[in-house]
């Protein structure tokens, strides 16, 4: 649980990073699909947007609650990866 409240709180942390540009120099990571050919910035803000629309009742996911919440572990996964590779 504790972990989960830390990642939470690392994924704040990195939207407000995002809002004031601190991320603009991220170059691009690996974390599978397709993103070593995205600037990291760019891979940051679409895991953020894809999170946002998974949260949001009505986001894309809305008929299929199984799948938003596969694809929501799937998203956090990636969080956690990405916070070990960036800190």
């Amino acid at each position: 649980m504790q972990a989960t409240v830390n990642l939470n709180r690392w994924i704040r942390d990195l939207r407000d990073h995002l809002a004031r540009g601190a991320l603009m120099e991220l170059p691009p990571f690996d974390l599978g699909h397709g993103t070593t050919c995205l600037p990291g910035e760019t891979t940051i803000r679409i895991m953020l947007s894809d999170q946002a629309d998974l949260d949001d009742p009505a986001g894309s996911a809305a008929r299929d609650p199984a799948w938003r919440d596969e694809r929501r572990r799937g998203l956090l996964d990636d969080f956690t990866r990405l916070r070990e590779l960036i800190g």
